[in-house]
């Protein structure tokens, strides 16, 4: 079942050796999707990568949607959880901003999206987060809302972010490049219709970083409202 791997198939099987471990090919299939987007990666690009076969990593990984889920999860593997401060406003803002960091900088994890996993690293966020929440004396299902609310509005936020940059690539253009059609479209524009020049202007903010903190920032407002204050 997807989200729950069997993880007797994702090791070594009995007597039969394998020359690589599922770290090394969670890792270079995390290469190839940081270079070249979540299509670049293949069972055939991982295994020319480590330079083995190909049905040698089956080995190791059952379907292309358990590695999806390791490749998810070792993703968030180096996010780092501070000990609780017992201010669990400002310990869920702060690794919050962190697990944006990631999802800013590995585009293409937007693609899977969010995934049902139970791995190592998604697991250790969840225990911590709902550690955070514990001194509050709301019960676990509530915790679990909060951190479910959070956990959307940041993969809604970086699906805004993502579908921006996938113009852009579809464009052909470089950043700058991009920019500059930016630039002169609006330079145009303020003569021909302020209007929607205006428009234009106010919305090209809205995969800022200043933006992503004025959400976050709305929807710890929201929780502290209407799930906390009146616990």
């Amino acid at each position: 079942m997807h989200g729950v791997p069997d993880t007797r198939t994702l090791c070594e099987q009995p007597g039969k050796p394998a020359p690589l471990s599922r770290e090394q090919i969670v890792q270079a299939a995390t290469e190839l999707a940081q270079e070249g987007g979540i299509d670049a990666v293949s069972i055939r690009r991982i295994a020319a990568r480590l330079s083995v076969g190909a049905t040698s990593l089956y080995w190791h990984v059952r379907s292309k949607n358990d590695l999806y889920e390791l490749m998810f999860d070792a993703a968030f593997s180096d996010l780092p959880l501070p000990e609780p401060t017992r201010n669990w406003r400002e310990d869920l803002r702060t690794v919050a901003l962190s697990r944006h960091d990631i999802l800013r900088r590995s585009p293409w994890l937007i693609l899977l999206g969010i995934q049902p996993s139970i791995g190592p690293s998604i697991r250790r966020y969840a225990e911590w987060s709902l550690r955070v929440l514990e001194p509050l004396g709301i019960d676990r299902q509530t915790r679990t809302d909060i951190l479910a609310i959070i956990n959307n509005y940041l993969f809604g936020f970086a699906h805004r972010q993502t579908a921006w940059l996938q113009l852009r690539e579809r464009a052909g253009l470089t950043v700058e490049e991009w920019q500059q059609r930016l630039d002169d479209y609006l330079t145009q524009a303020r003569s021909a219709d302020p209007a929607l020049a205006a428009d234009l202007e106010s919305r090209l903010h809205l995969t800022s970083e200043k933006s992503f903190e004025l959400g976050l920032d709305c929807v710890l407002d929201g929780i502290a409202a209407r799930l906390i204050t009146g616990a």
